[in-house]
């Protein structure tokens, strides 16, 4: 991308990895490939700094959507909690997504702006964006499962810090359908916001550690 280190933005296998015209990278590409990328240390900041907001940010807009404007209600805890229950769990089982979509779009950033060009910053925000809001698409299942209203998780949390005597909110149950493409709509733009927001605020992290340096 644009004034980024290159590391970031590059996810290239070296010639001799490369698999003929349509061939499947072999796993052990893969890996040398991923291995390649996270070997800058600013991917790892990439990595850590777009989870976060992914998650915790995107995942405070999220919080609204569901809670809120589709009156799913949650345990008898404060929004704030309830906010950081569910994007704690999303940082768990999504940074593994994180981990494998820089690289790929990455890589798709290069491929599509050509050799010795700068990679397309639209590209890689679209490709990440895209990905993590797939993956999004079963987590109203997952949170119902595991952190939902009525889980063991979410009856601890309540014990701990929210109010059990109290009566529950009222609570819209849609059709399983419904909440998945109610989850995607909302998901792409959001998340397209959150990537976007992530890769300036990596780029005025790498800057800001460049002008340390060199002072």
């Amino acid at each position: 991308m644009t004034n980024q280190p290159r590391s970031v933005a590059v996810f290239d296998p070296q010639p001799e990895t490369r698999s003929g015209p349509g061939d499947l990278p072999r796993p052990r590409q893969v890996a040398a490939a991923l291995f390649r990328f996270y070997r800058a240390p600013v991917s790892w900041l990439a990595l850590v700094v777009t989870s976060l907001l992914l998650c915790y940010g995107g995942g405070l807009v999220m919080f609204w959507f569901h809670s809120v404007a589709l009156g799913e209600g949650g345990p008898n805890i404060s929004w704030y909690s309830h906010w950081m229950l569910d994007s704690t769990f999303a940082v768990l089982g999504l940074t593994p997504v994180v981990f494998l979509a820089l690289p790929i779009a990455a890589w798709l950033a290069q491929w599509v702006a050509g050799a010795g060009k700068a990679p397309l910053t639209w590209v890689y925000v679209g490709v990440v964006a895209g990905l993590f809001s797939l993956a999004t698409v079963p987590g109203p299942l997952a949170h119902d499962m595991i952190v939902g209203r009525g889980t063991w998780v979410a009856r601890q949390v309540t014990d701990v810090i929210g109010d059990p005597s109290a009566p529950l909110q009222p609570r819209h149950e849609y059709p399983l359908l419904a909440d998945l493409t109610q989850q995607l709509g909302a998901a792409v733009p959001i998340y397209l916001v959150m990537t976007t927001v992530s890769v300036v605020v990596v780029r005025r992290l790498v800057a800001a550690r460049r002008r340390s340096a060199e002072a």
